[in-house]
Order: structure tokens, then C-alpha cells, then sequence
């Protein structure tokens, strides 16, 4: 039996989809048929994820947006509920992190990384779930990461956020499957993205990659292929779930 995954009709938004994990996947989405909006801080970041949509066929939106900012999500998700006719997928993929030894954490790193990682996605996910609770429809895929369940040093704060994280999407996945909704979250390790790039030096990178069997980082196109699968109605019987994607790391 094989099986094929056609979005068409079906409207999504990516938050964080102005670059790395995000980018790829609203273009995933946008290939398998879906009409995306896709929101970040960077204007011009998401209109070239835009007009590359809009090259696939697809109809797409680019949004300016503070996912901390309540009034700015709610705004967005009318916006795109307007033009586009729905919302059927959500991606929460914004991510921040500010790795420092624990004494050294400074009030304004901390509030930035809970704001981003937590309090956008709660603000993004309460603005669907208006929506996708009427229409009895929806899917909600947050990106954890495999720091919500292993830690490492000088990076507490991340790691507490993407624990939130996983912790939310079984709690909203186990509040709103009765309305046909399905929360679901990716837990990638490593991947090759700007976030990555940021604050890794080479000395680490090569320590990191001895303790992946694949010996290599993820590329952010081998992350989409599952959120399209999560986001299609193959994945009606998901509830809650966190799915690892590390190349190997939390099996050894």
C-alpha cells in the first residue's frame, strides 16, 4: 500500500518561518498543496519564504510579528483567516536561546527565551484554537527539541523552556482531541541553522558530532518531511506526542 500526502485546501501558519526549521517547513507545506502564511520578526525574511510559496503555486502571506505581543497574534491569525479562507495547521517554530553559565543569567535573557519559546507559543496557539475548536479541525505542531529531555550545561534556561514545551503539547493534545484537534510536537537535536551557527565554536562542533552516530548535524529540509506527515490526516491517531529527530543521540 503506498500513500501520498495532498494538503490541498487546507491553510497553514508558521511562526518562525522567516529561516532554519521554519522555512522549511512552510515550503514542505506549500509543496504537499497548502496555502501558508508564515510570520517572523524579520520582515524581509518572510516574504522570501513568501514569494517562494508563492512560486510553488500556493497562496501565502508574510507577517511582521512579535508572537510576545498578544494583540499582534490575534491580529495575524484574523489576517490570515480573512484572505486565506481558514487555518487549518499551526507550526510553532520560533526558538530562542542564550546558553551562559547559571550565576551569570541575566533577568532580560531569561524573560526574552520564556517569552519566545513559551509565551508565543501559548498566545499563537490560543489564537487557532478559536478557530480550529468551532470548525472541530485542526493541527498543532510545536517544535521542542530534544533539550526538553536531556540537559547539558550553561543552558538551564533553554532547556527548562523546551521541557514547557513538551509538557503544553500533551496538555492541550489531551484537552482538545475531542474536538478533532491533534497536538503533537518535533523534537530535533542538532541542526544546521543560524541558532546553531550562533553560538557554537568549532572545537564543540566536532565533540558534538562524535557523540551522533550519523556523524553529521541535521539539515532543516530533513526536519519538514515530519511536520507535513503531522499536519496531513495520516496523523489522526497522534496524541500529544513528542517525536525525536537527533540522528541517533538519545538512543545510544
Amino acid at each position: 500500500m503506498s500513500y501520498s500526502i495532498d494538503l490541498s485546501g487546507k491553510v497553514a501558519i508558521v511562526v518562525g518561518g522567516g529561516r532554519g526549521i521554519g522555512r522549511s517547513i512552510a515550503l514542505a507545506l506549500a509543496e504537499a498543496g497548502a496555502d501558508v502564511a508564515v510570520a517572523a520578526r524579520t520582515l524581509s525574511q518572510v516574504e522570501e519564504t513568501r514569494d517562494q510559496i508563492l512560486a510553488q503555486g500556493c497562496r501565502s502571506l508574510a507577517f511582521s510579528v512579535d508572537i510576545t505581543h498578544k494583540e499582534q497574534v490575534v491580529a495575524m491569525v484574523e489576517k490570515t483567516v480573512e484572505v486565506l479562507g481558514g487555518i487549518h495547521i499551526l507550526v510553532n517554530s520560533a526558538g530562542l536561546s542564550k546558553p551562559a553559565p547559571l550565576l551569570e543569567y541575566s533577568e532580560e535573557n531569561w524573560d526574552r527565551v520564556m517569552d519566545t519559546n513559551l509565551k508565543g507559543m501559548f498566545f499563537c496557539t490560543q489564537a487557532v484554537g478559536k478557530y480550529m475548536l468551532e470548525q472541530k479541525y485542526g493541527k498543532i505542531i510545536n517544535i521542542g527539541s530534544t533539550g526538553g529531555e536531556m540537559a547539558s550545561p550553561y543552558n538551564a534556561v533553554y532547556h527548562a523552556s523546551k521541557a514547557a514545551v513538551v509538557l503544553f503539547t500533551k496538555s492541550v493534545a489531551l484537552e482538545w482531541i475531542r474536538y478533532n484537534i491533534n497536538v503533537n510536537a518535533i523534537g530535533p537535536g542538532f541542526v544546521a541553522t543560524d541558532l546553531l551557527e550562533d553560538f557554537m565554536e568549532e572545537k564543540n562542533r566536532q565533540t558534538i558530532i562524535k557523540q551522533i552516530p550519523i556523524r553529521r548535524f541535521a539539515q532543516p529540509e530533513e526536519i519538514a518531511p515530519l511536520a507535513v506527515f503531522m499536519a496531513s490526516d495520516l496523523s489522526n491517531y497522534m496524541v500529544g506526542e513528542h517525536v525525536i529527530i537527533d540522528g541517533g543521540v538519545i538512543s545510544t
